[in-house]
């Protein structure tokens, strides 16, 4: 079956009439979306033969553990577009829910695997095709950092990735999409020209600066709201070797850490680098019962100890590791699949250097509550969204995060592994006691900012995620949902009910 791509004029008026209106309204019983999702899956194996799974014979692994423990009604593997406008035919008219796996990063059950649903993988929609001219390359809506990164790599080509090598470019892309290049280039979200979209109805369409672009707009920064992504065209340069150097501090030296981290964010002659980033770290080792300062230093060139670093680099560190290579060989980790828990939690200050302090004491002193809890690694991290990532946000008609400044954003991240479920609840706790006890700090040295990148954001926090990007932009944000997605399926009352939701 061969779909049309249509404009979106065609699409608002266009919806399903198979469920009948109280059961959308107030949503199917429990019962009834076993049964439902059980014809759902016998049809899909049908269609898909060997890209379909039951789960008792699956060895589907992902990346956190709460979601390894969900079991799914069953698990399909698209191979296109109009694969996945099938399988999303199917469940819309049995009334089945579902989730969508890109890279299969997200933390929490039924965001990309399905409780109960049908999770779609698109782990097979993961080419990279260079396009002519090798400034543009579309990539699979399934693709991860590290396989877009080796693909390009072999033209001498690289794109604004992420810093894992496993992220999926759907999550990481639609959220925001921080790089090692944003600092030159912005952030992912405003280097994509080109969506290529199934949308709730079936219906495969693409969305450009001038073609759907309210969709388009929507698409940068909006989530996962509007439809599954299956193509991504996105922009390409040329990218040779880059420098990475990780350093680890001992606690004297934190306060001058401290200082010169702060002028390598906000320091325009030396943030003003394009070829420069720099990520602080502050963590807690179980096996050492230590909390280390540490940092990333990035470089876009093959040159070692770049003079930008050299301020810092004077300070005596405890261990130095640097590198020149390629970007696939920097992000290329060691993640365990499935066996780890992890919760993020985020916010977004003015530059203040006192914050910075004032966050590192908060963060150790909620950590010692829970130092007992087993495999536990929990993580500060802050780097700056640089003033020239903020200016090429306007581009190609501006995106949808509301962040319009002339300074730098300070993004924190907290982020923490832990191996048992006993656990959860004092991650948790100590995750929002942190969060809290920061926003409370920043508000009183009037740093305070609205903004939450969504792909650090934690469940707790999805009240806030879109109305953090201005009311002007979630209510057209909303309004561009409905369009394109009358009847709800990617809403919170919807079949798609994980991540974030604007409705």
């Amino acid at each position: 079956m061969i779909r049309i791509l249509a404009p979106l004029a065609s699409l608002a008026a266009t919806a399903y009439a198979t469920t009948p209106a109280l059961e959308r309204a107030n949503g199917p019983s429990a019962q009834a979306v076993t049964i439902n999702c059980k014809q759902a899956c016998s049809q899909l194996s049908t269609a898909f033969g060997s890209a379909f799974h039951w789960p008792q014979n699956d060895n589907f692994t992902i990346w956190d553990a709460k979601q390894q423990e969900v079991q799914p009604a069953c698990r399909v593997e698209p191979s296109s577009a109009n694969d996945v406008a099938e399988i999303l035919d199917t469940l819309v008219s049995h009334w089945c829910y579902f989730s969508v796996k890109g890279g299969g990063h997200s933390r929490n059950p039924g965001d990309s695997n399905s409780v109960g649903g049908v999770t779609i993988d698109l782990n097979r929609l993961n080419g990279v095709e260079i396009l002519q001219g090798d400034i543009r390359a579309r990539v699979g809506g399934g693709a991860t950092t590290i396989q877009v990164y080796e693909a390009l790599e072999s033209r001498n080509l690289s794109f604004v990735g992420g810093r894992v090598g496993s992220v999926g470019m759907g999550g990481f892309t639609l959220g925001g999409g921080t790089s090692p290049f944003s600092n030159k280039y912005g952030w992912s979200l405003d280097n994509v020209y080109e969506y290529e979209v199934v949308l709730s109805n079936g219906t495969i369409t693409t969305a450009s600066e001038k073609h759907n672009p309210d969709l388009y707009f929507a698409l940068r920064g909006g989530g996962n709201n509007f439809g599954i992504v299956t193509a991504f065209t996105v922009r390409t340069f040329s990218q040779g070797p880059v420098f990475t150097s990780m350093t680890t501090y001992s606690a004297n030296q934190s306060n001058q850490v401290l200082d010169k981290v702060y002028d390598l964010f906000t320091d325009k002659s030396l943030s003003g680098n394009k070829e420069m980033g720099y990520d602080l770290y502050y963590s807690y080792s179980s096996e050492s019962g230590q909390f280390t300062l540490s940092g990333t230093q990035r470089y876009g060139k093959p040159i070692q100890n770049p003079p930008v670093f050299a301020a810092i680099n004077r300070i005596p560190t405890m261990s130095r590791n640097t590198n020149i290579g390629s970007m696939s060989e920097a992000v290329d980790g060691t993640d365990s699949m499935g066996t780890t828990r992890h919760l993020f939690a985020t916010l977004s200050v003015a530059p203040s250097r006192s914050l910075l302090s004032k966050g590192l004491e908060i963060f150790q002193e909620e950590v010692e509550a829970i130092k007992h809890v087993p495999g536990l690694v929990p993580n500060f991290i802050s780097y700056p969204l640089q003033r020239n990532a903020i200016k090429a946000m306007k581009q190609r008609g501006g995106n949808a995060l509301g962040i319009d400044r002339d300074e730098p954003l300070f993004l924190i991240l907290i982020s923490t592994a832990w191996s048992k479920s006993a656990n959860d609840a004092e991650v948790n706790r100590m995750t929002a006691n942190t969060i809290e006890r920061l926003n409370t700090a920043a508000k009183k040295l009037g740093v305070a900012s609205r903004y939450k990148y969504i792909n650090y954001a934690s469940a707790a926090q999805a009240g806030t995620v879109f109305s953090g990007y201005g009311d002007e932009n979630l209510q057209k944000l909303r309004g561009i949902q409905r369009a394109v997605d009358p009847r709800g399926i990617f809403t919170s009352g919807g079949l798609w009910r994980g991540s974030f939701k604007l409705l």
